[in-house]
């Protein structure tokens, strides 16, 4: 590091703190990496406050997230936590960081959740099983911004589950309509549900044992959560092969894949005899999620 870390025995106001930690920290997003550490650090959100001084417990607080931050690991891990649409959710190393493409599986799951309520005249909750689900972003996004919805979440991770049930103690009222479970894909869900998923979801490994990743994500976040196999796609043709029977009559299989997947994956959903496979897009444009309807 080429600046000294902040002295504890000095007097030192919260702007001078976030000059400086814009100084120290590398990369574009510099100043604005600062300005959350300091944020996250004080719990102040207005630069006017910014006059105030740092207390020497803050001030090694914050020492340790550049020293983090500087050496490589995530900005998300350095401050436990991270927006996903709605929520802010507790992240750490045993789960994968949320991203704005799964943002965007979350919406159109949405969209898929509001045209099924319209089509069911049932009092009936939506079931909604999110396979996979690292630290819940997805399963508790919708049970959070949909009505008269149930969701099983599953993960094969015992560090994930335990991230997962963490968020959902924050999420209040809602999160009664949610069960958390640890195993391997469709073995954590109870088998009294097979038939009964209106929409299973997930964002599951897809990138192929011998593909390249920044050394940000290789060298911190889960392999396991990332890397599939060989070929990338062996996660998502187990879903694929495994989801059918554990949907409902018109239930549908909503996935998150890598844009040069896109065409292998509707030709394997069409000889599984699914109904209606379409793609949709990511904010890039790029195919980047898998939406089909349980064969007849």
């Amino acid at each position: 590091m080429d600046r000294e870390l902040f002295c504890q025995d000095t007097p030192v106001s919260w702007g001078e703190l976030l000059f400086e930690t814009g100084q120290m920290l590398k990369g574009d997003n510099a100043e604005l990496e600062a300005k959350w550490m300091i944020e996250e650090v004080s719990g102040l959100k207005h630069s006017d406050d910014y006059k105030e001084q740092a207390k020497p417990i803050q001030l090694k607080r914050l020492n340790r997230l550049i020293e983090r931050r500087v050496a490589g690991e995530p900005l998300q891990y350095v401050l436990g936590r991270w927006q996903f649409r709605d929520l802010d959710l507790f992240v750490d190393e045993r789960v994968l960081i949320p991203r704005p493409e799964t943002e965007m599986l979350v919406g159109y799951a949405l969209e898929e959740c509001k045209s099924k309520k319209n089509d069911l005249d049932e009092t009936r909750p939506l079931n909604v099983a999110d396979l996979g689900c690292g630290s819940g972003a997805i399963g508790l996004s919708i049970v959070r911004e949909a009505q008269n919805v149930s969701v099983w979440c599953t993960d094969i991770s015992e560090g994930a589950i335990s991230v997962a049930r963490a968020n959902l103690a924050g999420l209040g009222m809602a999160g009664q309509r949610v069960s958390i479970s640890q195993g391997s894909w469709f073995e954590a869900l109870p088998e009294e549900m097979i038939g009964k998923f209106d929409i299973i979801i997930s964002n599951p490994p897809y990138i192929a044992d011998s593909e390249e990743l920044p050394l940000e994500v290789s060298e911190w976040e889960p392999s396991s959560s990332l890397r599939s196999g060989p070929l990338g796609t062996e996660d998502l043709n187990f879903l694929l092969n495994n989801s059918i029977e554990w949907l409902s009559a018109e239930g549908q299989l909503i996935l998150e894949l890598a844009p040069m997947q896109a065409d292998e994956m509707v030709e394997e959903a069409k000889n599984l005899n699914f109904r209606e496979v379409q793609l949709r897009h990511d904010l890039a444009g790029r195919e980047r999620v898998l939406i089909a309807r349980k064969p007849l």
